[in-house]
């Protein structure tokens, strides 16, 4: 559920108007960024199915909490809730994705990134549609079940995990994780186009309804290209790093299209703008796919710790999604929409440039190899 979809019907209730909702989107993208951590440390203990179960009840009833909030304080904490709920569930799920396909990242993360696009198109588009029918709240009372149901399936269909009793989370490897600088690099990577993937949907709903003047069936539509695209993207990146294991050129150039989507969104034009959310939409999925399977390739790890490499490189990409919102919404408050998208694409450039420091092509692990080093 994207609160940036059907902010313009909340802000009244809530009292509050964009600045608002860049304090609830930063409050999400800190949860999700600051809990990855945490949970790689809990797959690697508890097993990848049991995190991503507990990951979905718990932002499941923090989407029932929203429902019946009344002011921004608490709407804001439980969107932090929402989104540490969600690190639960990303990591461990490519794990299982990539195992269920016989080991291949690529494909796995890919099929886990375009199976996140096709719930983020529902909660983009289709919700602008429901919420505008039954009402901002009875919204995320439907969300919020959903969720509750998906927790159930998970717990009912995906088999049992494979624990291994002899495994023991070392300190000295989950410190060499966190200073990895392939890892770092890769978070970066993934940041600078992660950056305008929240800028676009998370603004760009309210930006074509009150300052382009478009009708918000509309602004949903055409903000949800963001998230269509990557359902087929992300597949494709997957079988191109698959193929070639070149990370760095195929980030860069996912990155320089979100740079391009972002300085397309600040012509105040709507037919021009239209184009923006297609292109970030595009140059989203291969970049996801490319930095996580990356992360899941790294050598001399056992398997236990793959989750909390991915979650790694989430968190540097999630938790630097903090602070973009809260930029933007100043500059489109204090300067006017074109400057912050402006602004948006310069953060974004910024944050790809450490990437041209990374190896052109990376050494891998053997994906049929259950165990790294023994």
């Amino acid at each position: 559920m994207n609160i940036g979809a059907i902010f313009y019907l909340m802000s009244a209730d809530l009292g509050t108007d964009v600045t608002g909702l860049g304090i609830i989107q930063s409050s999400f993208y800190l949860g999700v960024g600051t809990m990855q951590i945490p949970g790689g440390i809990l797959a690697a203990r508890q097993g990848p199915k049991k995190t991503v179960t507990l990951g979905v009840l718990i932002s499941s009833l923090a989407v029932l909490g929203i429902s019946q909030s009344t002011g921004l304080v608490e709407t804001a904490i439980l969107r932090f809730t929402v989104g540490a709920g969600m690190a639960l569930v990303f990591s461990p799920a490519v794990v299982l994705a990539a195992k269920f396909l016989g080991g291949k990242s690529g494909i796995g993360v890919g099929v886990i990134n375009s199976a996140f696009s096709i719930g983020g198109l529902l909660g983009l588009f289709a919700w602008i549609l429901i919420a505008t029918t039954t009402g901002w709240r009875p919204s995320l009372i439907l969300s919020g079940t959903l969720g509750l149901i998906t927790a159930v399936l998970v717990i009912t269909l995906v088999p049992r995990d494979n624990e291994n009793s002899l495994f023991k989370l070392s300190n000295t490897r989950l410190i060499s994780i966190l200073t990895n600088k392939t890892l770092l690099l890769l978070g970066l990577g993934a940041l600078a186009t992660n950056l305008g993937s929240v800028l676009i949907s998370s603004f760009m709903v309210t930006y074509l309804h009150t300052e382009l003047r478009e009708p918000p069936e509309l602004a949903g539509f055409v903000t949800a290209m963001v998230v269509v695209f990557p359902i087929i993207t992300s597949l494709w990146g997957g079988r191109l790093y698959d193929r070639t294991k070149q990370p760095r050129k195929l980030m860069t150039i996912a990155g320089l299209g979100m740079f391009a989507s972002l300085i397309i969104c600040a012509v105040p034009n709507s037919l021009i703008a239209f184009f923006g959310p297609t292109l970030a939409g595009i140059a989203a999925g291969p970049a996801f796919t490319v930095a996580f399977s990356a992360a899941r390739d790294i050598p001399g790890l056992e398997r236990e710790y793959e989750s909390l490499t991915i979650g790694w490189v989430n968190c540097i990409s999630l938790t630097g999604s903090v602070w973009p919102p809260l930029i933007f919404s100043f500059l489109a408050s204090t300067y006017g929409y074109t400057n912050a998208w402006l602004g948006g694409a310069i953060m974004s450039l910024a944050c790809l440039t450490p990437i041209l420091f990374l190896a052109q092509r990376l050494s891998t692990r053997n994906p049929n190899t259950p165990l790294y080093n023994q």
